[in-house]
């Protein structure tokens, strides 16, 4: 893992929380990996090809988790160079209804493929809203979180094998954690992984369960092992915790209940 790797996603804020540590996880390891994040906020996959056919320029181009400039092309950055790996996602709102994936998750496969064929594809599955969370659209989801991940489960599977891609189940460990570890289960005061917002993922520890996930997937990592702590981060043993958690979810391992 010494080699450059460099990844390109085709997202919106999820992937952005998503790719908040990313790099600095990875370089803590001693990987250098390049991450570039196509965002637009909200955005869904009908819009990514709308975008992608037109080569409207309304994208931020963000490098490493920082924004570098505005107004990019989805084309002409899925031409810059090779990418080893490449990710997807519905808006979160849609992503549990599966009809909105198609035809348009299909139709930027075929592109993508047709311009990065050595890429590895993978689709984020994104995660339920807190229960608390007043967004209009977690009333599609009739206000209940399991139900929304039950759906967006579903979703995610059906379209990850109608392109053959792989997951990166963001969403299984979030509630796995929720429903297990009741000090993250909000509806009896305990910490919320999710921004003020409800749906967003916090900074820091929300943003870097994501991290560690996408690390732990993408370069079957033991992240535990990683001494990355985001600056920001003030409670180490809840650092320590979370890489616990989601080390134990892919590998079977029961942790402590964390308890402030």
């Amino acid at each position: 893992m010494s080699r450059k790797i460099r990844s390109l996603s085709i997202g919106n804020s999820f992937s952005q929380d998503a790719l908040e540590y990313a790099h600095a996880i990875a370089a803590a390891d001693g990987l250098d990996w390049e991450t570039v994040n196509m965002d637009i906020g909200g955005c869904t996959l009908e819009r990514h090809w709308k975008s992608f056919a037109e080569d409207i320029p309304d994208y931020d181009y963000e490098f490493n988790g920082n924004v570098i400039r505005e107004g990019a092309i989805l084309r002409e950055v899925l031409q810059d160079g090779t990418y080893d790996i490449i990710t997807l996602q519905q808006g979160s709102h849609m992503s549990g209804k599966p009809e909105s994936y198609q035809p348009y998750l299909t139709d930027l496969v075929k592109e993508i493929r047709r311009i990065q064929p050595g890429a590895r594809l993978y689709l984020q599955e994104t995660w339920a809203y807190d229960w608390a969370c007043q967004y209009p659209y977690f009333a599609d989801y009739n206000k209940d979180q399991h139900e929304m991940h039950r759906r967006i489960r579903d979703a995610y599977s059906q379209a990850a094998v109608s392109v053959n891609a792989g997951i990166i189940p963001v969403g299984d460990v979030i509630q796995h954690i929720r429903d297990t570890v009741s000090g993250f289960d909000t509806r009896v005061g305990g910490r919320i992984l999710n921004d003020t917002d409800g749906f967003h993922l916090s900074l820091p520890y929300g943003r870097f369960l994501n991290s560690l996930v996408w690390y732990t997937v993408l370069f079957d990592a033991d992240v535990r092992k990683n001494p990355f702590i985001p600056e920001t981060a003030e409670d180490t043993a809840l650092i320590r915790l979370l890489k616990e958690l989601v080390y134990g979810y892919f590998h079977s391992i029961y942790v402590s209940i964390y308890l402030k």
